[in-house]
């Protein structure tokens, strides 16, 4: 399958995780509403995930191991925190803010990854902050 076609279902999915975050976050502890939200992620991680491999095969790559738990601690704590943001602000203004991720892994890659940066990706990151002042400081 192509990445792309991959991607834009990570938007939707991603739009639709966040939705049920903020209903699940209101009228409930925030707390609790991240464990029980990352619990339901590890099971359905798990079992597409044996889905996949069975069809594709395991090929683990050891070396990496440790980036893939640097990163599943850093995905829990943005998790709860993110349940807290949603708690206290509405939809609309916290998922801009949070979506700015973006840049972070953009420039993570350019600075440490070595991805290209050209005008076209620098012109979009700052299109991306003025978004974010534009959907969070509307009445």
């Amino acid at each position: 399958m192509n990445w792309i076609i991959y991607a834009i279902a990570c938007v939707f999915l991603y739009g639709i995780m966040q939705f049920f975050m903020k209903v699940s976050s209101t009228g409930s502890n925030p707390i609790v509403s991240s464990m029980v939200f990352i619990a339901a992620q590890f099971v359905a991680q798990i079992l597409l995930g044996a889905y996949f491999i069975s069809k594709n095969g395991a090929e683990v790559n050891y070396a990496t191991i440790k980036y893939s738990i640097a990163g599943g601690i850093a995905a829990a704590v943005a998790t709860i925190l993110f349940f807290l943001a949603l708690e206290q602000a509405s939809l609309s203004k916290v998922v801009p803010i949070v979506n700015m991720s973006v840049v972070v892994g953009v420039l993570l890659g350019v600075l440490i990854l070595k991805d290209v940066m050209n005008l076209r990706i620098a012109a979009g990151i700052i299109l991306a902050i003025m978004s974010i002042y534009l959907l969070t400081n509307s009445s």
